[in-house]
């Protein structure tokens, strides 16, 4: 698993801290005492007691027109205060999401993390790693269960963004029921937009193609399309495609999955599937480092 081993060389070579606000979790424990074991991190646990004016103007600032009350009740709670705690450079990295639903990190996140200016909406990736150790990106398969032409071409751009960070290269796959002009709707449509748009940007992006065409380069090449090596961003139309398709991936096809990541955050936010095993934990939070 080549990114993971990266992951681990830029951890030691570090001195990241991450905040974990779900402490009375014991697989985040477990996770957590590894991480400071081998030094891979420095964990920060909340601790009531050092909540102060700087933590609650993290949202007030994000949010001008919340009643400072509100903000004050806010804040007491982990996602919150674990939020302003990243925002204020106090850590480098927030991980939750083991007993948290990625709405309520998503909300807490938006509250006092804030988004990136150019970004239009938060979205997702996983990392999924084929039983034959092939890396590949799947986006967006947890947060978006609208998608246009503009969040899409948003999604492709922040996932192609994460797999240069971390696989070394990006060719994105903009994944439909149709190759080129095999088929049409409305979502292919889109695809076909996004991808001219994409192309006129610089990327290296390929669609609108399908599944098999994505992964055999001989398929491809008989439906009209032509790539060298390997496809490894795969962006879907929609939340539905991204969703299933990564679940069968894993539980099908033998695949590792580890995220979903979140991405449009001004700092690195992991929102961890609440069926985490401790060593998705580990493995999560090292690849959200590396992603700084």
């Amino acid at each position: 698993m080549q990114v993971l081993d990266r992951a681990f060389d830029i951890a030691r070579k570090k001195n990241y801290k991450i905040v974990f606000p779900e402490n009375d979790d014991e697989r985040i424990v477990d996770a957590a005492k590894f991480l400071s074991k081998e030094r891979l991190a420095e964990i920060i646990w909340l601790d009531n007691s050092k909540l102060s004016s700087d933590n609650i103007s993290t949202i007030l600032k994000i949010r001008p027109s919340i009643k400072k009350s509100i903000a004050e009740k806010l804040i007491k709670k982990p996602l919150y205060f674990a939020g302003s705690i990243l925002a204020t450079g106090q850590a480098d990295a927030l991980v939750a999401g083991a007993s948290n639903s990625t709405k309520r990190v998503i909300e807490a996140a938006s509250l006092t993390v804030g988004m990136s200016d150019d970004i239009v909406n938060i979205s997702s990736y996983f990392l999924m790693i084929s039983p034959n150790n092939k890396e590949y990106i799947f986006s967006d398969c947890a947060v978006n269960t609208f998608i246009d032409e503009e969040i899409l071409e948003d999604i492709a751009l922040n996932a192609s963004k994460a797999a240069n960070k971390l696989l070394g290269y990006s060719k994105i796959a903009l994944l439909s029921f149709s190759t080129l002009a095999s088929g049409e709707g409305d979502s292919v449509k889109m695809v076909r937009s996004v991808t001219e748009s994409l192309n006129q940007k610089g990327l290296d992006v390929y669609g609108p193609i399908q599944g098999d065409a994505a992964v055999v380069n001989s398929i491809a090449k008989l439906k009209g399309i032509n790539y060298e090596g390997n496809l490894n961003v795969f962006i879907f139309p929609s939340l539905d495609a991204g969703n299933i398709a990564y679940k069968l991936c894993q539980n099908l096809g033998g695949f590792k999955s580890l995220g979903p990541f979140l991405q449009g955050f001004k700092k690195p936010v992991c929102d961890l599937s609440r069926g985490a095993s401790t060593e998705d934990i580990i493995s999560s939070s090292l690849l959200t480092l590396a992603s700084i």
